[in-house]
């Protein structure tokens, strides 16, 4: 048989209660992962909510005297172009070209 002693119980005891309490940051650690999987729960059911909607529907019209199709509600188109160099858009100016005859031809020794 297993002989279990009060005293050994005991130290037991002491030792679980100093494992979990005498720790520092032992709750703090248990309180955020907490609040992680709580904000996860949370994305989770907004993700859920938000792929349950429906698309937008939006009517087009032909338009018979320009052989266009209209849009009768206005409309906004959102483009994403990170970083945009400028400068490499600009007209750089007029671009020469040389030829072999003896008033245009650079020089070149």
């Amino acid at each position: 048989m297993i002989n279990v002693n009060a005293r050994h119980i005991m130290l037991y005891l002491i030792g679980f209660f100093l494992l979990v309490f005498g720790h520092p940051n032992f709750w703090d650690k248990i309180t955020e992962a907490d609040r992680k999987k709580r904000e996860t729960k949370r994305i989770q059911q907004e993700a859920a909510v938000a792929s349950a909607k429906p698309f937008e529907v939006q009517e087009l019209v032909f338009d018979t005297a320009s052989n266009t199709w209209k849009n009768k509600l206005p409309y906004f188109q959102t483009i994403h172009v990170g970083q945009v160099n400028l400068k490499a858009f600009r007209n750089s100016g007029s671009t020469t070209v040389e030829t072999n005859d003896d008033e245009n031809a650079s020089d070149s020794l």
